[in-house]
């Protein structure tokens, strides 16, 4: 179960930096490397875009202010999204389309718990309106200083894809 819990949260952590990286306000290209980028990304049809905005999320009822923007990517089939900083922020992976299902979501560490949804641990749905998703379950954890003990807390994520 542990190694399970460590593997999705070492996941979503990889995508949450993977994402963050995307989102960067540089915009310097060439108009043919801009071409060139256009063509190989449709090709690979994946696509990632960051937005600012309300986003909300909740851990065991208390917000969690987590700064930074939305940033969603499409990938094989798949939106993965990472809310806020890179190294306190929350990642999550859904199916595309009108009724998304989890993945994966990775709340990182709360109160000295690292939080996770996936890999057959915790419970989580979503629901999407436009652009707009609401994830909302329950995430497990280890707790270090009672590693005996799983930890399990509530949580729902409001965001909008851009």
């Amino acid at each position: 179960m542990k190694q399970s819990l460590l593997v999705a949260v070492g996941g979503a952590a990889i995508v949450v930096a993977g994402l963050a990286g995307c989102s960067s306000g540089d915009k310097s290209s060439s108009g043919s490397s801009s071409s060139e980028s256009s063509s190989s990304s449709s090709s690979a049809s994946s696509s990632a875009s960051a937005a600012t905005g309300a986003n909300t999320v909740t851990i065991d009822g208390q917000p969690k202010d987590l700064g930074g923007s939305v940033v969603c990517g499409t990938v094989g089939g798949n939106v993965n999204v990472a809310i806020g900083e890179a190294g306190t922020g929350v990642a999550a992976v859904v199916s595309e389309g009108d009724s998304p299902t989890v993945s994966s979501v990775a709340l990182g560490n709360v109160n000295g718990i690292t939080l996770a949804v996936g890999a057959g641990q915790g419970d989580a749905t979503a629901t999407k309106d436009g652009n707009s998703y609401k994830i909302s379950g329950n995430a497990v954890g280890i707790d270090m200083a009672n590693p005996m003990q799983p930890a399990k807390k509530p949580f729902e994520l409001a965001f909008t894809c851009p």
